[in-house]
């Protein structure tokens, strides 16, 4: 059902679906000719995980609401996997988020840097995590632009305005 996002780590390559109930896939690509898929994590109706990253072992995958469709007791965030093992991945943990949970991120191998929906906040603000322990990641910093968090207080200027959102927080270095 589409991938929207794919990223390779060694000979694994990993899909990140736009349409559940596929979530997310793992390929075998240590035969270029002939790729085998090894795993996939489904997701429930109304949520996607289309977008994946991996590296020595560790995968971060998205989840995300699409409008107001998805049990939300599947909760939106970031699920972290073992995949030592490709074609077993084990769910370590997972970081939940309020309201849709993570859009995009990137990972540099320890910081995982994020683009949630948070509880009193409006739109998309930005989280750093902290996974030198990836079975409890520890939110580290945050940033959101002036007027997102209504919950703290912020007048929010843009009310004939589509909502803002930090869509795709990228790091230098």
């Amino acid at each position: 059902p589409g991938g929207g996002q794919v990223w390779v780590d060694g000979n694994i390559l990993y899909i990140g679906h736009m349409r559940p109930p596929s979530g997310t896939t793992l390929v075998d690509i240590s035969d270029p000719r002939n790729p085998r898929k090894i795993a996939t994590i489904d997701v429930p109706p109304g949520w996607h995980s289309h977008k994946v990253r991996a590296k020595d072992g560790l995968m971060i995958i998205n989840h995300e609401r699409f409008g107001d469709a998805g049990p939300a007791d599947f909760g939106g965030g970031l699920a972290l996997y073992d995949t030592t093992k490709p074609a077993q991945p084990k769910l370590i943990s997972k970081w939940i988020t309020g309201g849709k949970g993570v859009h995009r991120y990137d990972f540099d191998g320890r910081y995982v840097y994020i683009s949630p929906t948070a509880d009193g906040y409006v739109g998309n603000i930005v989280m750093i995590l902290d996974l030198i322990d990836p079975t409890k990641p520890v939110e580290v910093g945050r940033w959101w632009i002036p007027g997102q968090w209504t919950g703290g207080g912020e007048e929010y200027p843009w009310h004939d305005y589509v909502t803002p959102r930090c869509h795709h927080p990228l790091r230098m270095g």
